[in-house]
């Protein structure tokens, strides 16, 4: 018996230790269905040589009294099986913390996701009241809420919702940002997934208040547009509610007015407030909290956009706030940038004195030219080179100034296989083409020899860098080219001497 005590007591140790292993590893990586039965059948093994272990103990404990290599052996056993048990422990409880595991992800889940019945199922009977009300059962929702992103909402002519997808997030009496992520979709359970204090980002925008969705659904005909599509096709359909705070449209398209709340807004009328989107045709965009109502799978229907209290911002304007984007852009940084919507470059010396270039005309890919400066901070522009290209026409590829004075500007053709510097020492008043002298060029880089390129081959030439008082041009074949020859000025561009290759 004394035999099948130690050996019952050693294979426990070792079941004990392989279990905290299929323990730790699942924790770890995750897959109950791949570790439940083995470590199930190492749970049962570990009882059952427990139990013999302690039914030979029993028994063997007078005549092993005075064993002391057994007592020695024992207390090693027990050493082994605290230091496993610390080690593996400590993993799972590793495993546990945030992004560690895969046990901290089913930590996440207990603690922050909810399952909630949608009771109030009917869109028509219930709005979205009554979806936040069924939310409110069992969650304490904050007094304001905000949409991240969307609300949306899908349903069939009957008005039985069918799909939720929304992140709310508002503040709790506490001060403290909560964020509601809700899932739902009844083909796969009558209850919403609702996933707690996760990430909304950004601060509280009154622009993507949830209230207004209420609100424009209140008093908008949208059931009844609903029953004219349904009478239309003739076939059962999904609709859709689409929600994303307060948004801009330059087209009158699909719009229809709401009447809001705002003192600015009563008395409005809705003949007049559709008559308000007319303006779009002179341009600009039309602003305001505005609910889509459309049919996902039908793509040939117009969506019908109901929004309230509409703000019409003309086109004069809207350049003017894209400008003021632009020029806060060219500050932040140390080269020029691109108004992408109508090409303009811009560049600014310090936070007062900048310039830009701007198109006068355009055709084929290819945009002619005018320069203008400011000195107050890109509030006004002042026009000073009508034609700092001297005639030429191509897409501007760099505006730079050094100083106050001296500054280069480059042109290039729609295709970039070459290109030309022109630089100003009398602040952008006038430009002259920069000569460099290709006939000191000795070598080429060792590509040229691979492609047959000469030195007439080497017509892009790049923005000059500045290193310490040295100017350096690269040349190459064409922009995309990362190997050229390179020169050099010390005296601001007036002459250049050949550097070398890179």
């Amino acid at each position: 018996m004394l035999h099948v005590y130690r050996i019952g007591g050693k294979l426990s140790m070792v079941f004990y230790i392989v279990m905290l292993y299929q323990l730790w590893h699942l924790c770890q990586y995750g897959g109950l269905r791949s570790h439940v039965f083995q470590l199930a059948a190492v749970i049962v093994m570990c009882a059952c040589t427990f139990l013999i272990w302690g039914i030979g103990r029993k028994r063997d404990k007078k005549d092993d009294s005075g064993d002391k290599p057994g007592k020695r052996m024992f207390y090693i056993e027990l050493a082994v099986i605290f230091a496993a048990t610390l080690f593996f422990g400590g993993r799972i409880i590793y495993s546990a913390i945030p992004y560690n595991g895969a046990l901290s992800w089913k930590v996440y889940e207990w603690t922050h996701k909810k399952e909630i019945a949608l009771e109030h199922n009917n869109l028509y009977e219930s709005g979205v009241e009554g979806i936040l009300s069924d939310l409110e059962q069992k969650l304490k929702l904050p007094e304001t809420l905000y949409v991240s992103g969307r609300f949306q909402v899908s349903f069939d002519e009957a008005g039985e919702i069918q799909s939720i997808d929304t992140l709310l997030y508002g503040q709790d009496e506490k001060g403290k940002k909560n964020t509601y992520l809700i899932e739902y979709n009844s083909q796969k359970s009558d209850t919403m997934t609702v996933w707690t204090d996760g990430n909304a980002g950004g601060e509280y925008e009154e622009d993507m208040r949830l209230s207004p969705m209420s609100e424009i659904l209140e008093k908008a005909d949208w059931k009844n547009q609903v029953k004219e599509w349904a009478e239309y096709s003739g076939q059962s359909q999904t609709y859709e509610l689409l929600y994303m705070g307060r948004r801009a449209f330059q087209t009158e398209e699909g719009l229809q007015y709401i009447e809001g709340s705002s003192k600015e807004q009563e008395g409005y009328g809705v003949l007049r407030g559709n008559e308000y989107f007319k303006q779009l045709r002179n341009g600009g965009e039309i602003i305001g909290f505005e609910v889509s109502l459309h049919i996902p799978e039908v793509e040939s229907v117009t969506p019908v956009r109901y929004m309230m209290e509409p703000e019409y911002i003309s086109q004069e304007k809207i350049k003017q706030k894209n400008t003021q984007q632009q020029v806060e852009s060219a500050k932040d940084t140390k080269l020029w940038t691109i108004d992408q919507s109508d090409g303009t470059m811009y560049f600014f010396l310090n936070e007062q004195k900048g310039w830009r270039l701007v198109v006068a005309d355009a055709a084929a890919g290819s945009r002619y030219y005018v320069m203008e400066k400011s000195v107050d901070a890109g509030k006004t522009w002042e026009r000073i080179n009508e034609d700092p290209f001297g005639g030429q026409i191509g897409v501007t590829e760099g505006l730079i100034f050094f100083d106050e004075q001296f500054g280069v500007i480059g042109l290039t053709g729609a295709s970039q296989s070459g290109s030309a510097l022109y630089a100003t020492r009398d602040g952008g008043l006038s430009f002259e083409k920069i000569e460099f002298p290709m006939s000191a060029v000795i070598e080429l880089p060792a590509v040229a020899e691979e492609y047959g390129y000469t030195v007439e081959d080497y017509d892009y030439f790049h923005m000059p860098q500045k290193d310490g008082d040295i100017l350096k041009v690269m040349v190459t074949t064409e922009a995309s080219e990362s190997t050229g020859i390179v020169f050099r000025s010390a005296d601001h561009g007036i002459t250049w001497e050949y550097e070398g290759i890179i």
